[in-house]
């Protein structure tokens, strides 16, 4: 745990990780009546369970892969409540528990590659896009120019903030709703396409407003106050696709494991 804290405050992209531990436990709480309700008597296989998550924390520590440590969060957790209180309970908590094991597993680097490939995506759509709309652009790997005025894609505006952060979102929606299983899939996978379709637009409109505005387009109020349009946006439309597949949360409910 001390390495993930470390993990989520050094790495800007995985600083979503402080949001997980307290989501997950609203999650529970939200669960409060179900749980109680639940409690029943334990469960032997839940023991079989908890050894072989502390048996996973134990090849962890002592390789030195934090991730396998922090991955042994999961079978550790759901085997120790289902040897105390029952299989029903410990499936009531498998979505929070599986959500703060993976904050537990990160790690630098993780997302280094599909920030690479978000940045190169968004060069390329952005300039074609800002060309589609009359704006004179030359490219050069993520290096955007219009006129004098150059920019760069860093990693900071690929988008991989936005896309962790409604990921988390949409993993505690899949949570909470009690919709059928492909919807919710479904539902996740739209993220990835809505979030880097927004960054897109985000940047095409730098470019545009490049022209008065020259390279001030992408620094300052204008940067923040179009990063927070992407963002809200894009849960905007997330939101718009939860209802219309019918995989709005209910905290009444308990989870739906059909297909």
């Amino acid at each position: 745990m001390v390495h993930a804290v470390g993990v989520w405050r050094l790495d800007q992209e995985l600083s979503f990780g402080f949001l997980v531990p307290p989501a997950a436990a609203g999650v529970v709480w939200l669960r409060r009546r179900q749980l109680r309700s639940a409690l029943g008597q334990g469960s032997r296989l839940g023991l079989v369970v908890l050894a072989g998550g502390l048996l996973l924390f134990l090849v962890g520590l002592r390789s030195g892969v934090h991730a396998v440590a922090g991955a042994s969060f999961v079978p550790a957790a759901l085997g120790a409540a289902a040897y105390l209180s029952g299989l029903s309970a410990a499936r009531l908590l498998a979505a929070p528990v599986a959500l703060v094991g993976a904050a537990f597993s990160l790690y630098r680097g993780l997302l280094a590659p599909v920030g690479f490939a978000l940045q190169d995506l968004t060069a390329r759509g952005s300039a074609g896009l800002a060309a589609a709309w009359g704006v004179p652009v030359r490219r050069s790997g993520v290096d955007l120019f219009v006129g004098e005025a150059h920019f760069v894609v860093a990693q900071s505006c690929s988008g991989m903030d936005s896309l962790l952060a409604l990921l988390c979102l949409g993993c505690l929606v899949v949570a909470l709703a009690s919709a059928a299983w492909p919807r919710r899939l479904l539902l996740l996978a739209l993220v990835i396409p809505v979030v880097l379709i927004a960054n897109v637009l985000r940047v095409a409109v730098v470019l545009v407003l490049s022209l008065p505005l020259g390279t001030a387009a992408g620094e300052g109020l204008p940067h923040e106050a179009l990063s927070a349009a992407v963002f809200v946006s894009a849960s905007l439309v997330l939101w718009l696709a939860c209802v219309v597949l019918r995989c709005q949360p209910r905290f009444d409910a308990t989870p739906s494991f059909s297909s």
